[in-house]
């Protein structure tokens, strides 16, 4: 079953927090995750973003997150806002990228998340920061695995429209 395409509502303060960890680290790519709730099955809240984590390695063309410091921080705003708020996807940047496609590395991210149960995120997304300090644009995408009759799942994305707030 495909979902129809659902909207992202996003404070405009998470999209500067987002925007200024970008540029502490240009030309670097860096990320994190993004907490809020879903309002109806077809729109999210998000509420806060959690950064890359102390331990997190920032390569030109890889980000990796400090997973483990994460998790704890997941856990505790999770339980900090009632357990009303929970992971919702990942974010990182692609300076210098002239779009938020996402690369085959993004999509295998997507696939891992849906596949981990303690992810409890079977449609999560991502969002790419794309281009430099002062320009930079954000593409959202929402996945889902669609089962196949032959090979493995089909991985879908969905656009996602951001609505700022």
């Amino acid at each position: 079953m495909i979902l129809p395409d659902v909207d992202v509502w996003l404070p405009n303060t998470v999209t500067q927090e987002c925007a200024v960890e970008a540029d502490t680290k240009l030309p670097l790519e860096t990320g994190g995750t993004f907490m809020g709730w879903w309002l109806n099955p077809d729109t999210a809240v998000v509420t806060v973003m959690i950064g890359p984590g102390p331990g997190a390695l920032h390569e030109r063309f890889r980000f990796q997150p400090d997973q483990q410091w994460q998790v704890e921080q997941i856990a505790a705003h999770y339980e900090r806002s009632g357990r009303r708020e929970t992971y919702l996807g990942d974010w990182h940047s692609h300076p210098g990228a002239s779009s938020g496609a996402l690369s085959w590395t993004d999509r295998g991210v997507l696939r891992r998340v849906i596949a981990t149960p303690e992810a409890r995120c079977a449609l999560p997304l991502m969002m790419i920061l794309w281009g430099s300090s002062g320009t930079w644009q954000l593409t959202a995408w929402r996945a889902q695995t669609v089962p196949r009759v032959v090979l493995w799942d089909k991985l879908h994305l969905d656009p996602v429209q951001i609505k700022a707030f």
